[in-house]
């Protein structure tokens, strides 16, 4: 198995666990393990939903941009440092997914209203776009 499918197969399995801590949390709410609409502060609900829909907004930059200017910057560096640093910033997008997507199911538990569906969509759709292939990391690193 070639370098690039093999961190193509791990950036998938990390994505896919993020759409499982997601729906894991779903899960433990929706099981009643969780109680539903614990924020009733309007302060607070109006700061998480401002929050959630700018961390959401953020994404759309990260994910369509891609590394492709920052990879071509390491072009003279060896295969791997250039893999490294691939995997480097594909673990902090993905980190950013994470946040954004559970921020977003746990907001719409706990205040109860459709905002955090649609921040936790945004984020899924925006994950989808630099869905990992060995392809693209190829095309990304200038191989």
């Amino acid at each position: 198995m070639s370098e690039f499918k093999k961190n193509a197969r791990i950036l998938q399995m990390c994505l896919l666990a993020i759409y499982l801590t997601a729906g894991i949390t779903a899960l433990l709410y929706e099981t009643g393990f969780l109680q539903i609409g614990t924020v009733t502060d309007e302060k607070t609900i109006y700061l998480m939903q401002v929050a959630a829909v700018l961390l959401s907004l953020g994404l759309i930059p990260i994910s369509l941009r891609g590394f492709k200017g920052a990879m071509d910057r390491m072009s003279e560096k060896p295969l791997e440092k250039r893999m490294t640093f691939y995997m480097v910033c594909s673990y902090l997008r993905q980190t950013a997914y994470l946040i954004v997507i559970e921020f977003s199911v746990l907001l719409y538990y706990l205040i109860n209203d459709d905002i955090g569906l649609y921040c936790a969509l945004i984020g899924f759709i925006c994950s989808l776009f630099c869905y990992p292939t060995a392809a693209g990391i190829e095309h990304e690193i200038g191989e």
